[in-house]
């Protein structure tokens, strides 16, 4: 196998969900359709590159054409009253998709893991905590992964903020532990906001 292929197949099989099989049909795929196609989805990714970045408020993706603070952040429409908070950014298009939230978004950018040396500092959590106060939140909807960080990360944003008067909930059934929530069904992420229980 030529190494120009080779090296474009270990490339694309870094990406998360791709694994060496799907990989190497996408590389075959991109060569059998021509240098234009190659050209064009060259093209794509850069401009991926330089024209993506995040809110300056929530976290989430933002052109950068379209100011500093997001949609979500900007819409009259929205409420201030719940605050969803997710792990990355990519999560929240994922709640979004339910259509059970007409909240405002937090992008944590982690979770705790203290053995991994990630504490509240090194997360987005300081700036959640003001941005409750600031808005007047009545209630923050813990939405990270189902996983047993995801769960410390939850209770420590509940023993912080239930002094200040706010309701910490916690996404419930429809997703199993170690769950990622961007690969999850639209119906399981619907159903766990619906039932989510206070922590």
């Amino acid at each position: 196998m030529p190494p120009e292929l080779l090296a474009a197949i270990e490339a694309i099989e870094s990406l998360p969900g791709i694994g060496k099989r799907s990989a190497m049909r996408i590389a075959f795929d991109l060569v059998k359709r021509g240098p234009l196609r190659v050209a064009n989805f060259t093209a794509a990714l850069k401009t991926l590159a330089e024209g993506v970045t995040t809110c300056s408020e929530c976290g989430a993706f933002l052109s950068n054409t379209a100011g500093s603070a997001c949609s979500f952040c900007t819409s009259p429409k929205r409420t201030h009253e719940t605050l969803c908070v997710v792990e990355n950014a990519s999560d929240i298009y994922a709640v979004e998709n339910t259509g059970e939230h007409n909240g405002l978004y937090h992008v944590l950018g982690g979770v705790l893991s203290p053995l991994d040396g990630i504490g509240p500092s090194e997360l987005n959590i300081p700036k959640l905590f003001s941005r409750a106060k600031s808005l007047g939140t009545k209630e923050v909807i813990v939405a990270t992964n189902p996983s047993v960080e995801g769960n410390a990360t939850g209770h420590y944003i509940a023993d912080a903020l239930k002094p200040l008067g706010v309701r910490v909930t916690r996404i419930a059934t429809g997703l199993a532990l170690g769950q990622l929530l961007d690969y999850a069904e639209t119906q399981a992420i619907s159903q766990s906001l619906r039932q989510r229980v206070d922590l």
